[in-house]
Order: structure tokens, then C-alpha cells, then sequence
């Protein structure tokens, strides 16, 4: 069995995303990826739909939304030029873009590139986009892990990791021992967004027993820079979203440890530690030293599934 190193740098970002200028956006990723890997960060995560910005505008048709007039395929220029800077520094870049899909044109997922020191490795399609999202992208189908010295680092996008904690315990499973987590998430007076990001990360901590980076978008949605608006002022509008970029994982005695980052940050800067994996235990996922089998279930999760499939209501869904 091949032998992983424990010891990782990890950066997290909270991110000002520029509404539909992926110029922009693409020039302050590619900074921060450098000044991070200076810093000494091995892998830096960014967040979902960082390129492009995250909102959906509800009175546009769909072909002249944002989102598929910003998409790009997986041969773009943005996956490029984050890839020659990531070769160049020898660290690993992961951010959220809107994925043109190259066989179908009008076909645009909310994806994760991510980039390594030696260029492309590949792209995670969100599994269950959420609300408005789903006025632009197509679902995807298919886990992401990629393989590192660490082993493998394992990428699920904000309503997955909140609301399907199946998938890191998939992951862990797998023997990811770090989930990254890029997301866009923020909210008014009536959703307590912190409790609910806070409360979905340290459920895959709980469960999973893996450590958890998660980068969060922050500032509004959109500002109207040409009539002078700010991120502070009335000519700022759509989401405000919260920042509270964190990196979380097990600590000693079986309790969660925030490592680096604060959910009460707006600003928009870069969180870094020095964290050790071997802390990961996975321990659902291994022998029991008691049984002599692992307490996870797979056999009988299928199982479990296949019966909802057979059910009235869901066997209209059976893809």
C-alpha cells in the first residue's frame, strides 16, 4: 500500500467575486494562488463559482444568462492560465467556474477546476445544484477525488456538503482524508446562514472524520461600479454573501478543530495552516478490532436505495 505524507499546507479564501467579469476575477485567483504558494500553501481552495460570480438573474431567458455566456470548456483560457501558475509554483489551485460542456454547447454545469503542479487534473460538476442554480446548470453525476502525496483530496460543492453528507462519507470511504468544500453562501435576516454552514461542516467532521476546507464567496453579488457603488454602500445589490472561510478537522480527544479561518470574517483575505491528516482516522470506514469488519455499511445502503427506487414516488426519478 502506497505510502501518503501527513503534513499539508492548506489555504482557504474568502473571495470577492465580480459579477460577470471573469477578467477580473481570473487575475485576482491567479494573484492570490501566487501569493498563497509564497506563503507556503500546498493547496488553496477557492470558491464556487469564483470565475464568474455566483447570482442568477430570474427575468433573463435562459440562453442569455450570464452563467452561459461566461461558461467555459475544460480547454478555456481561465484553466490555462491558473494551470501554468500552479505548474510554476508546484501547488494545487481549486476553483469554482460555470463548465461549458464541450459536445453540447447549451449545456453549463456549476464545476470545480482544479489545477496541480503538473497543469489540469480535471473538474467536479456539482451533484445537486440548489434553488436558482438549477435555471442554468445541469446536474451532475459523477464523485471527484485526485490523487496527491497526501492521497486523495476529495471536492463537493456547498448544497452537497450541507445537505447530502452521503458524499463525504463516500469519500471517506474512498480514503479521502480532506474534503474541500468551495461554496457561495450568505443570506438576509430570515436564514442564519452561519449556523447552517458551521452545523453542515462539522457534521462531515463528525461523521466522516476528515478534515473539512471550505472557501466561501463574500461581499454583494453585484455592485454597480460605474455609478460608483462599493460593497458597503445602496448601490451594491443581489446576495450578500458571508465570507467565514474555515478549515476544520478532528482535534485531539475526538472533538472538531477549527484550525484556520473565522465565520465571522467578511474581509476578504486568505486563511492558512499547517494541518496533519494522520488526525483523520476515518474510523467508520476501517476493521472493527471487535467485529472484525468496518461499522460502515455499503452492502446494505444499496440495498436500502434500491428499495426507494422500487417505491411509487421515486421510481418516476430512476435514471
Amino acid at each position: 500500500m502506497r505510502k501518503y505524507e501527513d503534513i499539508v499546507n492548506v489555504a482557504v479564501v474568502n473571495f470577492r467575486q465580480v459579477w460577470g467579469n471573469t477578467e477580473s476575477n481570473l487575475a485576482r485567483i491567479k494573484g492570490f494562488t501566487k501569493q498563497a504558494a509564497k506563503r507556503g500553501a500546498d493547496i488553496i481552495v477557492f470558491p464556487e463559482m469564483a470565475l464568474t460570480g455566483y447570482d442568477n438573474e430570474t427575468d433573463v431567458p435562459y440562453a442569455y444568462k450570464m452563467q452561459l455566456r461566461d461558461a467555459q470548456t475544460t480547454d478555456g483560457d481561465a484553466i490555462a492560465e491558473i494551470s501554468a501558475v500552479t505548474k510554476m509554483y508546484g501547488v494545487y489551485a481549486v476553483f469554482g467556474m460555470a463548465e461549458r460542456d464541450k459536445e453540447k454547447n447549451d449545456v453549463v454545469y456549476n464545476s470545480v477546476a482544479v489545477c496541480g503542479p503538473k497543469g489540469f487534473i480535471g473538474t467536479y460538476r456539482k451533484l445537486h445544484p440548489a434553488l436558482e442554480e438549477q435555471c442554468w446548470c445541469t446536474r451532475g453525476d459523477e464523485p471527484f477525488m485526485f490523487d496527491t502525496q497526501w492521497g486523495p483530496v476529495a471536492v463537493g460543492i456547498c448544497y452537497d456538503s450541507y445537505n447530502f453528507h452521503e458524499l463525504a462519507r463516500y469519500y471517506a470511504a474512498a480514503g479521502a482524508r480532506l474534503y474541500l468544500n468551495p461554496t457561495a453562501v450568505g443570506g438576509g435576516p430570515f436564514f442564519d446562514w452561519k449556523e447552517y454552514y458551521m452545523t453542515g461542516l462539522k457534521q462531515i467532521v463528525n461523521s466522516a472524520e476528515i478534515f473539512v476546507a471550505s472557501s466561501n464567496l463574500t461581499g454583494f453579488a453585484k455592485v454597480d461600479e460605474e455609478a460608483g457603488g462599493s460593497n458597503d454602500n445602496q448601490k451594491s445589490h443581489g446576495t450578500r454573501f458571508g465570507g467565514g472561510s474555515i478549515i476544520l478537522g478532528p482535534g485531539v480527544g475526538d472533538k472538531i478543530h477549527i484550525y484556520a479561518g473565522d465565520v465571522d470574517s467578511e474581509e476578504e483575505k486568505v486563511f492558512m495552516e499547517t494541518i496533519d491528516l494522520s488526525l483523520a482516522t476515518r474510523r467508520n470506514f476501517k476493521v472493527d478490532s471487535i467485529t472484525g469488519r468496518p461499522d460502515y455499511r455499503p452492502d446494505l445502503y444499496i440495498k436500502l436505495n434500491q428499495k426507494l427506487l422500487e417505491t411509487e414516488f421515486w421510481k418516476q426519478f430512476k435514471e
